[in-house]
């Protein structure tokens, strides 16, 4: 990934933005960039956000840590905040390492592996991490309070949880519901 403008949050408060960041997602590592000089992040960081795009399709990517330990993540790990109201979406964004056997063994030997993407997401309740599926069924039972109303408003949306938007939407609409 590029470098990005953006502002780093400590955990004491203090905000600043005269580095370019950049978010090394294997690691879940910012990377800080400052007159030439690269360095990752202190332990010290509690949030920092990354502006994407250019000109009036300026976004803001809000990535924060400090949330409770879950599945391999712990309270170091940063989440990418889709949602930030009463309940939160958060976002695990990583990189799986595949490997893959080679049929015909080459002179480099037995086994490469190759990168792929992988997201997770999870709604912070009542300090609690709850894993939200894709798949429909199992992703309504972990939100049972509101398991009708979701499931009309899925099937009305035609969302299909293979991107943040759906998700985002969907969690919307829970807290909306909770209202």
């Amino acid at each position: 990934r590029e470098w990005s403008e953006g502002a780093v949050k400590f955990s004491s408060g203090r905000v600043v933005n005269q580095f370019k960041l950049r978010f090394d997602c294997v690691r879940n590592q910012l990377i800080l960039q400052f007159q030439g000089s690269t360095f990752a992040a202190e332990s010290k960081v509690k949030e920092f956000v990354l502006y994407t795009g250019s000109g009036k399709k300026k976004d803001s990517l809000v990535f924060r840590k400090g949330y409770p330990a879950v599945d391999n993540a712990t309270d170091n790990t940063y989440y990418h905040v889709l949602v930030d109201e009463k309940v939160q979406l958060l976002r695990l964004v990583s990189k799986n390492i595949i490997e893959e056997k080679e049929l015909i063994s080459s002179n480099r030997g037995g086994a490469r592996g190759r990168l792929e993407d992988a997201e997770k997401y999870y709604l912070l309740k009542d300090g609690r991490m709850i894993f939200l599926p894709a798949e429909k069924d199992d992703l309504l039972k972990a939100l049972p309070e509101k398991a009708d109303a979701l499931s009309a408003f899925i099937s009305e949306k035609r969302l299909r949880f293979k991107s943040h938007h759906d998700y985002t939407l969907l969690v919307s609409k829970y807290v909306e519901l909770m209202q």
